[in-house]
């Protein structure tokens, strides 16, 4: 393994406050994490979007705490995005146009809440098709 790959393997975790404020650490972390894995601006830009706006939702029932991230490289060369936070038990509201962004800048998403934690996961491919 060179140097490159070792660069494009693992994970990166960050920890934030679970406030809006905070989400350009996000945003910043995510552009990192894909320019590392090789993505074109594009799908640079696509993956800032998408993690702006699955933290944006997530946070919407947050009562405070953490934002716990987790971004991995792939082996397929993609990366993937995995998000928790507090949740104050309502049910997790994603809304038409938010769904809609997240399927046009992502290849996979999911979202889901318990009554403890919310979640979600995102998963971006470099050349997905239609991505």
């Amino acid at each position: 393994m060179g140097p490159a790959d070792a660069i494009r393997s693992g994970e990166v975790r960050l920890t934030i406050p679970a406030n809006p404020r905070f989400l350009r650490l996000a945003r910043l972390a995510a552009s990192g994490v894909a320019t590392d894995a090789g993505f074109d601006l594009d799908h640079l830009e696509d993956l800032r979007l998408a993690i702006d706006e699955a933290c944006a939702v997530l946070l919407e029932g947050a009562p405070g705490g953490d934002l716990e991230l987790v971004y991995r490289f792939r082996a397929d060369g993609g990366v993937e995005i995995e998000g928790s936070c507090p949740s104050d038990g309502s049910d997790l509201r994603l809304h038409p146009v938010a769904a809609d962004l997240l399927a046009v800048t992502t290849t996979e998403h999911h979202l889901a809440s318990d009554s403890n934690r919310r979640r979600f996961r995102l998963v971006k491919l470099p050349e997905a098709p239609g991505a």
